[in-house]
């Protein structure tokens, strides 16, 4: 069994577990081992530990893709995607963009995501969110978000599915301002019809683009420039929005905040969604903002983002960290979130540019010691492990 005496020895003997798992016959065992591997990498794998134990762990990404390519049931392709994004959140950088690039190699990526029937709409959903996550940790920010964008936007125009175009229209928003100034990937006729959609989720997505476009600054311009102009269309850029598109949709959101649908209470989340980007509306008329770009670097007031006990500093004003922080929340979990913000500075700090706050304070709280990660980790591990137990006796008496 190998050695279990010690927290380094017990965490190699479960990838090694996983591993085996992995490669089973039964599809039973397979889904269980790709349980357990997410669950790990939930809990937050340090990347020293990844470092140490390279082989096992590039053994279980490389079973996760050929889960992905063609072995894989619907399920197993939809753990193994989550499995892929949340490896990448831990290791972030270069291998982020050598797993991107794994992604877009894969014959069935396409299909995947724009599924023909209802029954493919989650997994094109999980397949979508981890095309997000992965490019969000790319070192070459701008050209990974260009690539997945342009993906993106094709499932935007294609899909029918409201859960299917939700994920796009979120991942469209989180990308956005990683690839740099694209007012031409703005479609801002997309998202007024979105606003208008049937699906609580799809006018909330469509919401949040639109509030961060108009934090951003792009705003619903002329699409073609006059015939004189367009031999050198790479200067011209017109300054006057079209006078019937922010009218039009400063009246939609106004109609979500103030809650036209007949079960109000059901949508109370949503009405206080619209109500900020309503105030954000008003807080930007027409004609204000000349700058190019939202300049994220500028001093601004700042708030603190409470989850499960944890503070999180993001600016005020920035939607588009607003975005990111739920994302992350919603695809990590509560429990998953709160371990990858104590401890995943890589991944809030480095990458993503989010600090981190203790009891309020306005010091950046200092990285945990050494052994007393290990002793979060320990402890979190035992309990994993009992639950772990605990499921695989009540699955036996199933089966007998």
């Amino acid at each position: 069994m190998g050695r279990v005496d010690s927290n380094s020895g017990e965490r190699a003997f479960s990838i090694q577990r996983c591993v085996g798992m992995l490669h089973q016959n039964k599809h039973v065992v397979r889904e269980e081992g790709l349980k357990d591997l997410v669950a790990e990498l939930e809990g937050y794998v340090p990347p020293e530990e990844i470092t140490d134990r390279r082989h096992e762990y590039d053994q279980a990404l490389s079973r996760c893709f050929s889960f992905l390519s063609t072995v894989g049931s619907a399920k197993e392709r939809k753990d193994a995607y989550r499995a892929i994004a949340i490896y990448a959140l831990t290791v972030v950088g270069y291998q982020a963009e050598n797993i991107l690039d794994r992604l877009f190699d894969l014959d069935r990526l396409t299909a995947e995501l724009t599924p023909s029937s209802a029954s493919e709409a989650e997994r094109a959903v999980a397949a979508i969110n981890c095309l997000t996550a992965v490019t969000l940790v790319c070192t070459k920010k701008a050209a990974a978000a260009k690539r997945t964008l342009k993906a993106v936007c094709e499932v935007i125009d294609q899909t029918t599915f409201p859960q299917v175009l939700a994920a796009a229209l979120s991942a469209w928003t989180l990308l956005l301002p990683r690839a740099g100034n694209l007012r031409a990937m703005t479609p801002f006729k997309v998202i007024a019809k979105h606003l208008t959609a049937d699906h609580p989720a799809v006018r909330m997505a469509a919401g949040e683009a639109l509030a961060v476009c108009i934090e951003r600054n792009h705003r619903p311009y002329q699409p073609d420039p006059p015939e004189e102009y367009r031999y050198r269309y790479y200067r011209y850029r017109p300054r006057e929005p079209k006078p019937e598109d922010r009218p039009s949709l400063e009246s939609r959101v106004a109609e979500l905040a103030a809650g036209v649908d007949a079960h109000k209470k059901e949508h109370a989340e949503e009405r206080i969604l619209f109500r900020q980007i309503k105030d954000l509306f008003e807080a930007n008329p027409p004609g204000s903002g000349d700058q190019d770009e939202y300049d994220e670097g500028k001093d601004e007031e700042e708030e603190e983002e409470e989850s499960s006990g944890c503070r999180l500093k993001v600016n005020k004003t920035t939607w588009v960290k607003l975005v990111l922080v739920n994302f992350l929340r919603q695809y990590l979990g509560e429990e998953g979130f709160a371990a990858h913000l104590e401890l995943n500075v890589p991944l809030f700090r480095d990458s993503l540019g989010l600090t981190r706050a203790a009891g309020g304070g306005a010091q950046e709280k200092k990285s945990v010691p050494a052994q007393e990660m290990k002793q979060i980790r320990n402890g979190r591990d035992k309990q994993r492990t009992k639950e772990m137990k605990k499921d695989r006796q009540n699955k036996n008496k199933h089966y007998c």
